[in-house]
């Protein structure tokens, strides 16, 4: 079962665009998102994915995971 007293508000990002609505998730509930890197960058995370036997999505969290706690930035 999920945990869902303590939850995640994402502000609306759209830019260019009206905003939108907050929107909610539990803390370990997956969120979806588009981002656009440089082709040498995507072909780093697709070969660490591929020598390490696991998902692009999940190399992909590990890296923006530790880039923030580099940052600083509190993991709740």
């Amino acid at each position: 079962m999920k945990d869902t007293s303590k939850r995640i508000e994402l502000p609306p990002a759209r830019t260019g665009r009206p905003a939108s609505h907050p929107r909610r998730y539990a803390p370990d509930e997956l969120v979806r998102f588009d981002a656009r890197i440089p082709a040498r960058l995507a072909k780093q995370l697709y070969d660490v994915a591929l020598t390490d036997g696991r998902s692009v999505t999940a190399v992909h969290a590990d890296l923006l995971a530790a880039a923030l706690e580099c940052r600083g930035a509190a993991m709740e």
